[in-house]
């Protein structure tokens, strides 16, 4: 734990007594709490048990594995978790209560818990969307609050000053909401390798038991990337993590690696104006040509529909033209985002080749190849699509039942 975490705590003593207390309280009827309005608890029908395995092979203590957990409870409402599956909404003057955090100089609200205070596992709510299990080693992640209430923000790795900067940090995302959305989550490198996490998803009834992530040891799988990846991407590590290029400054415009897949894409592109452009999948076929800088398309006869050429960083973050227009549009702007990523844009049938993915030697985003090489099972969100071709790390049961249980295991 850094310094000016630790000190800016409250005791995690009183604060064990002081949710047990809540509990008690919590039987006598819904009232508000000392920091926080509830919105939902964990347990009851609908809820299942999320834990959280200590991975770290004697690393990290579970008093020095922070947990935090945001999510909508109720929609357009972000709430996050107590030590015993509670949620409370979120309150930009908790930054200024007691137990606050500070981090050099900045107060935050205190919206984690370790992993010790939860005993090892929490109830989840029976409704969570857009949840978000950050989890962080050594210190809580410094999360701001937005003054009306309404949002918070997350870690921003493009930006130096930042408070989690020097945090060892990954997170797992899972939407749920039971009789109406099935649960869907999933480890993710979109944005970052903060640690090996594995998460396995269960549900007796129906027979699902799925584990996905990376059980490597951290050293190793930083050392394996530094060996693995061209020049251009061995930058995005630090002592810290791996930084994703759609999160890195250097591939984004005015970035010095900001045309790093430029003149694959105008290969590609060029290719499709002197060839016809035909993709099948799924059913589905996606047929036009290029003329300028834009694919004119139908979809199984229908249309027209365009596609404008997307520029590099547009294709590491997949965004601006690979993210416009009309659904149909953006359906292939999807595919077009995770042939050119995986290095297959000229070729469609490769587009859903796995074996053919990421070439030696040829125009791709080595960060995404690399963690498809660590995954299990070969899978990984190593950019936003990369669940086309089902080729990511994302679980998702067949009904809105709860899972049996969900196990976070927590790697170092």
């Amino acid at each position: 734990m850094t310094p000016s975490a630790r000190t800016s705590r409250t005791s995690r003593t009183s604060r064990t007594l002081l949710t047990a207390l809540l509990a008690c309280l919590a039987l006598l009827g819904p009232g508000p709490t000392a920091t926080g309005t509830p919105t939902a608890g964990g347990g009851g029908s609908g809820s299942f048990p999320i834990t959280f395995r200590n991975d770290t092979r004697g690393a990290y203590t579970d008093a020095q594995i922070f947990v935090t957990v945001l999510g909508q409870v109720t929609p357009g409402q972000w709430s996050y978790m107590k030590p015993d599956g509670t949620m409370a909404r979120i309150n930009h003057l908790e930054a200024d209560a007691p137990g606050h955090l500070t981090k050099n100089g900045v107060n935050y609200p205190d919206m984690s818990f370790t992993v010790a205070e939860a005993g090892g596992s929490v109830p989840a709510p029976t409704a969570l969307r857009g949840g978000r299990i950050y989890l962080s080693l050594g210190s809580p992640v410094f999360i701001p609050v937005s003054p009306d209430d309404q949002g918070w923000g997350g870690p921003d790795l493009r930006n130096p000053a930042d408070p989690n900067a020097d945090v060892y940090y990954d997170w797992y995302e899972y939407t749920y909401v039971h009789g109406q959305v099935a649960f869907g989550g999933n480890t993710t490198q979109v944005d970052q390798f903060g640690f090996p996490m594995t998460v396995r998803l269960q549900q007796d009834s129906s027979g699902y038991d799925d584990t996905q992530g990376i059980a490597l040891r951290r050293a190793e799988v930083m050392s394996r990337y530094a060996a693995a990846v061209g020049p251009a991407f061995r930058p995005l590590q630090n002592p810290y993590r791996i930084v994703a290029p759609r999160s890195a400054s250097a591939f984004l415009d005015g970035g010095d690696r900001s045309g790093y897949l430029q003149s694959y894409i105008d290969r590609t592109w060029s290719h499709y104006t002197a060839h016809p452009f035909t993709l099948t999948r799924l059913g589905e076929t996606f047929a036009g040509r290029v003329s300028g800088s834009t694919l004119t398309f139908t979809k199984n006869g229908a249309g027209p529909f365009v596609l404008r050429k997307p520029t590099s960083p547009d294709t590491v973050a997949c965004a601006g033209a690979l993210a416009s227009g009309n659904d149909t549009e953006k359906q292939l702007g999807a595919e077009f985002c995770a042939a050119l990523n995986r290095g297959v844009a000229l070729d469609t049938a490769a587009w859903y080749a796995p074996a053919a993915y990421y070439p030696a030697g040829g125009a791709k985003n080595d960060y995404a190849g690399f963690f498809h090489t660590v995954g299990l099972n070969q899978r990984a969100y190593g950019f936003p699509y990369d669940d086309v071709n089902d080729q990511s790390s994302v679980q998702i049961l067949a009904n809105s039942e709860p899972p049996t249980r969900l196990t976070l295991g927590i790697g170092w």
